[in-house]
């Protein structure tokens, strides 16, 4: 007597039809490459809810709990033959491998700080530069072994990608851009927290029950992977920062000085190496007796509040921070140019980029209330748009990437 669903596995039902149904019509005959059980049909579909596997299912694991609902619908005298199908899928499937580091991973799995920024591409990018680095790039694994939450990140990172167009030409609208471009980026974000979610509440849930044996794979496959000279060289010179290291965002400019310095000196170019030393003595000196104001270094968007974050604008990220330097006492406060960090001196960069940017705006708007006609206001701002795009765009990326790797 075929015995009733559990009642446990009764919420599962719902959400797997949809998989049952395709399961249904893909489970068709083909080369066998897995051993099965001669005892598999007679295993009751109840004996697998003893246990509460949490954690994200693995594409397998669809496979094997849409079969299993199915297979209380087989007949006894078809279930060896169900099963063997059954056995064919899972095999090919398994059989299938992709390179694991050529996919998104979530950013906690990567790095401290790739978690607390949870910028798709910066992560992908500091997992892959050290997968390249440590040759991890050429490992693949069974596509059974990637999970629900894979293919979520696989979107996220995505839906990253495709925000950087979408804000660019929202913020090239006229009259309306600059407030329709916020508006877009927070329907990104949004879609990203809500795909976080999806994953927490996955992680958070039963794996649901099978019947069927789990798969004995082999172990990693190694598959060399053609990678452009340039980013293979860009790969030598930086590792993950995994704490035991300091991020190059970190480095002090009077590092950087003695870490060209001994670059030179190890004979990798020739130079001469007596007027090297004198130059980076005398670098060194200037910048040991040159302060700056402690104001202009600033501290990460991040650590000034939400607001400040969300937007990642170098004016406003300057005057938040100066609002903090003075609640601290320390708008006054200098600093020697050698304690400089390469973060500050890019967020500097930056800074001046973005101030020019607002001043081209200022300009083209005051031209339009000048009587300037929309017709040579508008293309102006459209060019504004794309010149400064590297900088909206493409300098958090970079930021993001420094702060998260150390150098060699």
């Amino acid at each position: 007597m075929r015995m009733p669903l559990p009642r446990r596995a009764a919420p599962c039902l719902g959400s797997l039809t949809a998989l049952t149904l395709v399961t249904g019509m893909m489970l068709a005959p083909g080369t066998a490459q897995a051993d099965v059980s001669a005892t598999l049909a007679t295993t009751p579909i109840s004996d697998a809810t003893a246990v509460c596997t949490s954690g994200a299912p693995t594409f397998d694991d669809v496979v094997t709990a849409a079969a299993s609902v199915l297979r209380g619908t087989v007949g006894p005298a078809q279930l060896l033959a169900y099963d063997q199908r059954v056995a064919d899928f899972r095999a090919g499937i398994a059989a299938l491998r992709v390179h694991r580091d050529g996919l998104p991973l979530r950013p906690e799995q990567v790095g401290v700080r790739p978690a607390e920024l949870d910028d798709p591409i910066v992560t992908y990018l500091v997992n892959g530069l050290d997968a390249v680095r440590t040759g991890r790039i050429d490992e693949t694994m069974s596509v059974s072994q990637l999970t629900v939450n894979d293919a979520i990140e696989v979107f996220i990172l995505a839906t990253g990608i495709v925000k950087i167009p979408a804000e660019l030409v929202a913020g090239m609208v006229p009259t309306v851009g600059m407030f329709l471009k916020p508006v877009v980026g927070a329907v990104f974000t949004g879609t990203k927290a809500l795909a976080r979610a999806v994953q927490n509440s996955i992680d958070a849930g039963c794996v649901a029950p099978n019947v069927y044996p789990p798969l004995e794979l082999r172990d990693a496959v190694i598959e060399p992977v053609r990678v452009p000279q340039p980013i293979e060289d860009l790969a030598a010179l930086v590792m993950n920062a995994d704490g035991t290291c300091t991020p190059v965002a970190e480095l002090t400019l009077a590092t950087v000085v003695e870490r060209a310095r001994a670059f030179l000196d190890s004979g990798a170019v020739a130079v001469d190496r007596v007027a090297m030393h004198q130059a980076a003595d005398a670098l060194q000196e200037f910048l040991a007796g040159n302060r700056v104001a402690e104001v202009m270094l600033m501290r990460r968007a991040d650590d000034l509040g939400p607001l400040v974050e969300a937007l990642d604008l170098g004016p406003l990220t300057f005057l938040a921070n100066l609002g903090a330097d003075l609640a601290e006492g320390k708008a006054l406060d200098t600093v020697p140019l050698a304690q400089v960090q390469v973060e500050h001196a890019f967020d500097l960069a930056t800074l001046t980029l973005d101030i020019t940017s607002l001043l081209f705006s200022a300009g083209t708007t005051v031209a339009g209330f000048a009587g300037i006609t929309e017709t040579v206001t508008t293309p102006l701002s459209i060019v504004q748009k794309l010149v400064f795009a590297p900088t909206d765009y493409g300098a958090p990326i970079v930021r993001g990437v420094i702060q998260s790797m150390c150098a060699v």
